[in-house]
């Protein structure tokens, strides 16, 4: 190998390294950004992981007494789903407020 060909290959090396270490660097400023915009997410998971015994449990006296009276787990979810819109209004109202 001539002299030349193995400058312009060590200057080719050199800019792949160059390239390799931009995308490492823009790597990690990303995944900085991701972890920022799914924390909320993270945290919504968490409460799920946490309660999780509960929501069996739950589950399970549901289906016993949706086996006795199924009408009635009809009108407890939509009261429940009322509730919880109840409940997201006044959230949005009290941070409203706070802006």
């Amino acid at each position: 190998m001539t002299r030349n060909k193995r400058q312009l290959l060590a200057e080719k090396k050199q800019r792949l390294l160059n390239r390799i270490e931009q995308q490492r660097n823009d790597l990690a400023a990303s995944s900085e950004d991701w972890l920022h915009v799914t924390a909320p997410y993270d945290r919504t998971w968490k409460a799920f992981v946490t309660f999780r015994p509960l929501f069996i449990a739950a589950t399970g006296l549901l289906s016993i007494y949706s086996l006795k009276k199924p009408q009635r787990i009809l009108q407890l979810g939509k009261k429940a789903f009322t509730m919880w819109g109840i409940v997201r209004t006044i959230q949005s109202t009290i941070n409203a407020g706070k802006k």
